[in-house]
């Protein structure tokens, strides 16, 4: 059975997010970020007759992230997606037979930063750079694989993760202009999941990105850390950072 879940399945929730693997670390990182007091973000858990956690979903307005497991009964999710609907679904298999699916590939940290690299020559690194500046990098950078939300959601989101510390970045600025960033969308206390990586268009082939990423991973030491990238894409760039390749994700949009 698929339950909505309040403060008495929160202890229920919290123990099949113990799992390592980004999907568990997207639900918890909006867990840890808005609890249960938000209209907006919604948590369920799929039980099954024995009392025990099989599958967990995050509703975080209209996009889903489904964790499943080798127990979850994937008929009853199908159904409840069907039931609540939404705008994009992510999830780590083919679930939904009759609609086109995005994959990609995800990575995972295998060779960990074990010293913080010297910042490039004539750039300024911080992690708690003006969002807007950061965000502005983010739009000069946006791609077909790569999409910026508008700036009043990622102000929003980011800010309020960053306040509850489950959101982290390295950015390098030069001349009071963000030139390369990485940050966390998705941060627990024992995972996180990187992305929003670029580099300015005129600042590119100097080790920008690298040193962001690499500097991140370095902050993140103590969790597993993951990534999502297009399987055609950036594979030598995260290989060279010290990610392997150890799954594949599939993303649902009606």
């Amino acid at each position: 059975m698929i339950r909505f879940v309040d403060t008495s399945l929160l202890p229920l929730l919290r123990q099949r997010l113990t799992d390592r693997n980004l999907y568990a670390c997207r639900i918890g990182c909006w867990l840890d970020s808005y609890g249960l007091s938000y209209p907006f973000a919604e948590f369920y858990v799929q039980v099954n007759a024995q009392g025990h956690c099989t599958g967990a979903a995050a509703r975080y307005y209209q996009d889903i992230t489904l964790l499943l497991t080798d127990e979850s009964d994937t008929d009853e999710w199908r159904s409840w997606l069907n039931l609540i609907g939404f705008r994009s679904l992510l999830c780590d298999r083919p679930l939904l037979p009759t609609l086109p699916a995005e994959d990609g590939t995800v990575m995972t940290l295998t060779q960990p930063v074990l010293s913080v690299p010297v910042p490039p020559k004539g750039f300024t690194p911080t992690n708690q750079p003006e969002l807007k500046a950061l965000w502005t990098l983010l739009k000069r950078c946006e791609a077909e694989d790569f999409a910026v939300p508008a700036y009043e959601d990622f102000l929003l989101d980011f800010s309020h993760k960053l306040r509850h510390g489950t959101a982290s970045c390295c950015v390098l600025f030069s001349h009071n202009q963000s030139c390369a960033a990485a940050l966390t969308v998705a941060q627990t206390a024992h995972t996180a999941v990187i992305g929003g990586v670029c580099t300015d268009p005129h600042h590119r082939r100097q080790g920008l990105g690298t040193w962001c990423v690499q500097t991140l991973c370095h902050v993140l030491a103590d969790r597993t850390v993951f990534l999502m990238r297009d399987p055609c894409r950036h594979s030598h760039f995260y290989h060279q950072c010290g990610f392997t390749n150890t799954a594949r994700f599939y993303i649902y949009r009606p």
